[in-house]
């Protein structure tokens, strides 16, 4: 799949960095020693991490070149890494956080991600993750209903590059296989759009890649023009003209 287009993610950075706020000043304690973060993408989710645990030690680990290029940008005290974080992290020895926002969605393999991560913590070390609730979610049906509207062999095989979004009971299922505490909540975001466009913009850099890697640059625009009509249906205008776009987000804490 193509790399990240960092301009377009950093579009709608405001709502894209409040779920690693929260997630931040949920976490109970402040001396940390060793903090990870896993899929940092640009830095947007490191920045809340390196203001608030000031003395620790902070890795982000993310497999986009251009996200990390921005990310070494963002912040000069952390030690950026390029690492595909569905594999073992052992190598880079224990953590007393391991930190993830918005990017266990994209792993194959959920469960053997979080088994991973909670080997890479220290003994009543925490993992802390948001994950996208995006399967629930109204703009998932209206890509769907875009994509029906092609022949399926355009789109063969992208599973394996789809979010993965499960249930809550599916992850407090997982942590209990490696943690003694847990704390598990979902918080759902209402963002104020302009257009219905804006939702459209927000999605091109995240939900809707994987579909529009599929197709030519000549061919994209179709393919976004369709997947609009269907957030016209899918998202009314409010009374001062304003979209509501409802985004839900699962939180969890586990500790060792």
């Amino acid at each position: 799949m193509e790399d990240w287009n960092v301009t377009l993610y950093r579009q709608f950075q405001k709502e894209r960095a409040q779920p690693s706020v929260d997630l931040v000043n949920r976490i109970a304690g402040d001396s940390f020693k060793r903090i990870i973060d896993i899929g940092c993408g640009s830095g947007m989710s490191t920045l809340p991490l390196r203001k608030r645990f000031k003395e620790a030690e902070i890795l982000g680990a993310d497999s986009s070149p251009s996200m990390l290029t921005q990310a070494r940008e963002t912040l000069k005290d952390v030690t950026w890494l390029e690492r595909d974080c569905s594999k073992p992290l052992n190598d880079l020895g224990e953590f007393d956080l391991v930190f993830s926002n918005a990017a266990l969605q994209w792993f194959e393999d959920q469960a053997k991600v979080i088994r991973n991560l909670s080997e890479v913590l220290m003994p009543a070390g925490i993992l802390a993750v948001q994950i996208p609730y995006f399967s629930t979610m109204t703009i998932a049906g209206c890509i769907a209903d875009a994509v029906k509207t092609y022949d399926g062999e355009i789109f063969k095989g992208i599973e394996k590059d789809l979010f993965r979004s499960y249930s809550p009971e599916f992850y407090y299922n997982e942590l209990t296989n490696h943690f003694s505490r847990i704390e598990l909540w979902q918080t759902n975001y209402f963002h104020m759009m302009n257009t219905h466009e804006d939702i459209l913009q927000f999605c091109m850099s995240t939900g809707l890649r994987p579909y529009a890697n599929r197709f030519a640059e000549s061919q994209k625009a179709e393919f976004y023009k369709k997947v609009l009509q269907e957030i016209k249906k899918g998202y009314n205008v409010q009374k001062n003209g304003k979209i509501l776009f409802e985004f839900k987000r699962i939180f969890f804490i586990g500790t060792k």
